[in-house]
This record gives C-alpha cells, sequence and structure tokens, in this order.
C-alpha cells in the first residue's frame, strides 16, 4: 500500500536522487564557497527588503522578500540530515541566520520614531499572535515543498511555497519589537517563526523518509532515527501547545 502511494506521489521518472537533493539542501557539500556566498547575500538582502516591508507596512515588499529569502533551504537541510541520520552543520547555519536577520531587524528599527504604536502595524500585529491555523498552514506549505523538492516536474511551485511560509518576516518583526523594547511582540513573532521552522523539518522529515531516501542512503533502515524522530515529536508538541492556548484565548475573547 506504501509503496503504491509513493509511487503516485513521485513516480520514478520524476525522483531526483538523493545526490541531487543533498546537493540542493547541504550547503555543507559541493562547492561550498559558492553556495554560502549566495545564501547569506541573499539572505541579507532578503532581510533589508523584508525590513522596509514591514516598517512602510507593504505587503507587496514583503511578499518579494519571501520569495528570494533562502532560509528554507537550510531548514530542509535539517530534515534531509535527520532522516539519513547525518550532521550536516545545517542548523547551526539556520542559528546564525536567525540571528542575522533579528539584528537587520533591530538595525532598521530605529527608523521609527519612539512613539510608534506597533500594533497599528498590519505586517507587525498580523505575527506577534500565532495560532493554531497558523501551524496547519505551516505544516501543509512544507509537504508541499518537501514533495516539489523530490520531484523534477514541479519545481515551478517553489516560488509559491516561499511566499506560503513566513520565516524571515516574522524574525525582522522579532528585531523591530526588540529594537522598540517589546519583549511580549518580540516572544509572539519569534513563536511564529519557530512554529514555522519545526513544521518544515517535521513535514520534510515525513516525506523524505516515506519516498525512501533514508532506505537509499542506508539499506538497513528505511525511516528516520528513533532519537531523531523522538526529539522532533517533542518540540512539535512544545510549539502546538502554546499555539493552542493562543487560539482557544482568542476565541473566547471574541466570542
Amino acid at each position: 500500500m506504501m509503496s503504491k502511494v509513493r509511487a503516485r506521489v513521485l513516480p520514478a521518472a520524476q525522483r531526483r536522487s538523493l545526490d541531487e537533493l543533498t546537493q540542493d539542501l547541504v550547503l555543507s557539500t559541493g562547492d561550498t564557497a559558492s553556495k554560502r556566498s549566495a545564501f547569506w547575500t541573499m539572505l541579507t538582502l532578503s532581510s533589508v527588503i523584508a525590513a522596509g516591508g514591514v516598517l512602510t507596512d507593504s505587503t507587496a515588499t514583503v511578499i518579494g522578500a519571501m520569495i528570494i529569502a533562502p532560509l528554507s533551504t537550510p531548514i530542509m537541510g535539517i530534515a534531509l540530515g535527520s532522516v539519513l541520520r547525518r550532521r550536516t552543520g545545517s542548523v547551526t547555519i539556520v542559528l546564525l541566520a536567525c540571528l542575522l536577520v533579528i539584528a537587520i531587524g533591530m538595525v532598521m528599527s530605529v527608523a521609527l520614531p519612539n512613539n510608534y504604536d506597533l500594533l497599528s502595524n498590519s505586517q507587525i500585529s498580523s505575527r506577534t499572535s500565532p495560532g493554531l491555523m497558523d501551524l496547519i498552514a505551516a505544516l501543509a506549505t512544507g509537504f508541499a515543498g518537501a514533495v516539489a523538492l523530490a520531484r523534477r516536474d514541479v519545481a515551478a511551485v517553489l516560488p509559491g511555497v516561499a511566499i506560503a511560509i513566513s520565516l524571515v518576516p516574522p524574525l525582522v518583526v522579532v528585531g523591530v519589537c526588540l529594537g522598540q523594547l517589546s519583549g511580549w511582540l518580540a516572544l509572539g513573532a519569534l513563536a511564529l517563526f519557530v512554529s514555522n521552522l519545526f513544521a518544515l523539518v517535521f513535514a520534510g522529515m515525513v516525506v523524505f523518509a516515506a519516498l525512501g531516501y533514508a532506505a537509499e542512503a542506508d539499506k538497513a533502515a528505511g525511516h528516520p532515527a528513533r532519537s531523531a524522530s523522538a526529539a522532533m515529536a517533542l518540540l512539535f508538541v512544545v510549539v502546538l501547545i502554546p499555539l493552542t492556548a493562543n487560539t482557544a484565548t482568542t476565541l473566547l475573547l471574541n466570542a
């Protein structure tokens, strides 16, 4: 049954090899210098664009930043590394990338006046109170992105996936809120990013394992290592609880 589902989702003729997937998602393989140069350059530019869009409350500008932001690449690299039980260095890259984006948001927040009401800005207010639906949408986006990465014929959907998943904008909002000394709002935006991060990793692990990449890497194991699965499940629950509580609180207040 599983093989039939896998064949429908990923026909053999369209299946990308593990080497191809690794080359795309792991920045520590192949031409490392070029990969990392492109990643940090595009991440910096997308962060500046996103910060400009957030500060001017421009949805179009923020969407533009989301399209060119490369942060989903090492995040999916974490998923692939977890499935293959290999250290890829993607976790370190993601952590450093988060710090860079937050720092850019903090620096650019100096353009705001001291008495600026952050919640009057829709780009900020919409990202400081995440709910359960944000997590569900992120999961669906993660599954779509992982399948698109594994197939040769649907790469055209990746820009849509980049728009659907919010990664750089909430980190920019974290920086802007910290720059304006609004810690609680920054924490809300960080919760949105973290929920999206783990939704992507979780969905990527499920898809990459189900499509047989673990078996291709190691004939003895056709699924992610138990320790990685348990850790991701625990982290996912940690994210799920506050988002569910926030959703319930919002519903009660609006009732």
